[in-house]
């Protein structure tokens, strides 16, 4: 938990790369990105469940943050306010390829142990996926954030902009919400 819990707070050379990457400094700005890629394509990868998306949807939130730092206030984590900038760019992707995609083809991987335990492995991907896309998305991204990728709850208030107590409940009842959906889970055709 400590790799997650330091990309949300300020590491101590974190203002001073902010404030040369808003002077134009490519240095620092790539130590920006190298300090957050790892956990931001899991975040990403947890919204879209595809890698090359993902990849796509890191990049875009990269480009979009270095173009959008000088909105960023001073003193205010530079992880916070990437995190919320990348979860509200993957949440308009997935819309996106949602209305692209006609149907999702689960993807197992080459080698498994047996074709059975693939077959089951993505049947839980499935299930999971269809009851996290039936969510409203800001429950479904606490999901995401919390219970997938390990954040805490504080860590998850600052990104989202919402207090700690709020995250709480809004998780409990997403998880409510999920267990519920699971149960009525059937799986296509």
């Amino acid at each position: 938990m400590a790799a997650e819990s330091e990309s949300l707070s300020p590491v101590s050379d974190e203002p001073q790369l902010v404030a040369r990457a808003r002077r134009g400094d490519r240095e620092a700005f790539a130590a920006l990105v190298e300090r957050y890629a790892d956990q931001a394509f899991a975040v990403a990868y947890g919204f879209l469940q595809h890698v090359e998306d993902s990849e796509d949807l890191v990049h875009d939130a990269f480009i979009r943050a270095l173009e959008r730092i000088d909105s960023l206030q001073p003193g205010s984590s530079f992880g916070a306010w990437f995190y919320r900038l990348l979860v509200n760019t993957a949440l308009n992707r997935r819309k996106y390829l949602a209305r692209r995609r006609m149907e999702d083809v689960p993807v197992t991987a080459a080698g498994g142990a047996s074709p059975s335990l693939d077959s089951e492995r993505a049947e839980l991907r499935a299930r999971l996926a269809w009851a996290l896309g039936k969510l409203p998305s800001e429950l479904e991204t606490l999901v995401i954030l919390h219970d997938l990728e390990g954040f805490t709850h504080p860590e998850i208030a600052r990104v989202l902009e919402i207090p700690e107590g709020t995250c709480r409940s809004h998780l409990s009842r997403a998880r409510r919400m999920l267990r519920d959906l699971l149960k009525e889970y059937q799986p296509h055709g």
